[in-house]
């Protein structure tokens, strides 16, 4: 995936400007009043701005022509011309509201995450323009690594739209931008050009066991592959680009087209919500949004897959004597030289005597008078799909007669029914033979 970056250069006396090069300069010697009204406004709604109307908005020289532009920028705009707000503007102004308030502060998933009302870092870049992550969550520093953060972004269908990652480095939060096409080990380990680099903790990484030994962190750490999902793919869909996406759908952080054009067409849909719960009795587990699970891949040319996930970890609502835990699972299956995408997604569905989940959720006595968890091996072969209702297929079979032979990207992702908590964000690469 390649990201352009746009720029805007109008040689005049002195400059706004936002993260990854985009700049509008303005003369202060046009006036003082018009240039601090001209200022206000790119301050704060720079990165809702259209490459057309920079060229417009540099030119204005009035008062009134920057009240007529303000006016008529915000009524192209407009989500419903029907009512006396302006919903759109009234979004972005909350969200400039929420970076003034440092809402992150004291977020527990993501603890301590701050704008410094810096409102042209990549963090206010990303949140002005979509708001709150539909899931978040921050890995500290470790030995090899500098400390780490995610958000994602769903769609309708509960797909990954974005996949941002930040790390902090020299004192910065940068969003990273270095994705890789696949988990390919000859970059990934290669001192060169490999992206592990970039958020390395220590200068003059020259060696490919020092790169060995950043990727073995992230593995013991990054259970769910929440994090080294967002080093490989920013996005579920190929054609979503990160900047400049003039040949593309869109670029995910160009400004977005006015209302009239386009105004609701990819805003993310918050999928991530849980069920109204209030009459039912659930088991919760220790988790407030992500789960710690692994996902196995075993055997060679036609693999088999499972799941392994501790008792505790899960939740299960009470039904009677039985609890019971609804998982939807997605597999999908991204040929890498066609291209071509095969999905499998089910609901799993797990129904257990109350009595033998609450034993194993307390675990068995360990070492120096610990517990360890009890943990469930399930396997996945012999489920069987649900969406496609004229082929209904175990994932055995799928893969037997959906799959050609050839080399494919997996994406797994799994989430609970009810609660919504988020499992798993898998990427592994395959060979089907």
């Amino acid at each position: 995936m390649k990201y352009k970056i746009l720029a805007v250069l109008i040689l005049m006396a002195a400059s706004l400007g936002g993260c990854g090069g985009k700049v509008i300069n303005l003369n202060p010697a046009s006036g003082d009043l018009i240039y601090k009204q001209k200022s206000d406004f790119l301050r704060k709604y720079f990165y809702f701005v259209t490459p057309a109307e920079r060229e417009g908005f540099v030119a204005l020289a009035t008062v009134q022509d920057f009240d007529k532009f303000v006016n008529d920028f915000w009524k192209r705009r407009d989500t419903d011309p029907l009512t006396p707000e302006n919903e759109f503007k009234d979004i972005v102004d909350s969200r400039l509201k929420d970076i003034e308030n440092e809402i992150f502060a004291t977020d527990s998933d993501i603890l301590g995450t701050r704008f410094r009302n810096d409102l042209r870092s990549d963090l206010a870049h990303v949140y002005l323009l979509y708001g709150m992550p539909h899931y978040k969550a921050k890995l500290s520093e470790g030995k090899t690594y500098v400390d780490l953060m995610v958000w994602y972004y769903f769609d309708a269908q509960g797909k990954p739209l974005f996949r941002f990652l930040f790390y902090q480095k020299y004192g910065d939060v940068r969003l990273f931008r270095n994705h890789l096409p696949s988990m390919n080990e000859n970059i990934l380990f290669d001192p060169l050009i490999s992206p592990l680099k970039e958020i390395a903790n220590w200068f003059g990484i020259s060696t490919s066991e020092e790169l060995y030994e950043i990727w073995r962190e992230l593995e013991l750490k990054d259970i769910g592959w929440a994090f080294r999902s967002a080093l490989f793919e920013f996005s579920y869909y190929p054609d979503i680009v990160m900047e400049g996406g003039s040949d593309k759908i869109f670029g995910a952080l160009d400004p977005p087209e006015p209302a009239a054009l386009t105004a609701k067409k990819f805003d993310p849909v918050i999928t991530g919500q849980p069920e109204d719960v209030a009459d039912r009795q659930f088991l919760s587990s220790q988790f407030n949004s992500f789960i710690p699970a692994e996902f196995n891949i075993t055997g060679d040319g036609r693999p088999s897959f499972n799941i392994v996930i501790d008792y505790a970890a899960v939740d299960w609502e009470v039904k009677n004597e039985n609890v019971e835990t609804v998982w939807n699972l997605r597999m999908s299956f991204q040929n890498k030289l066609s291209k071509n995408i095969k999905e499998f997604e089910v609901r799993l569905t797990l129904v257990k005597p109350g009595e033998e989940v609450e034993s194993k959720r307390k675990g068995v006595p360990a070492v120096n008078g610990l517990t360890a968890p009890v943990v469930m091996d399930i396997s996945l072969d012999g489920i069987q799909v649900f969406s496609q209702k004229e082929s209904q297929l175990t994932l055995r079979e799928f893969i037997d007669k959906e799959l050609e032979p050839g080399t494919y990207i997996l994406n797994v992702d799994l989430r609970h029914a009810v609660t919504k908590k988020f499992v798993g964000g898998w990427r592994e690469e395959i060979v089907i033979k």
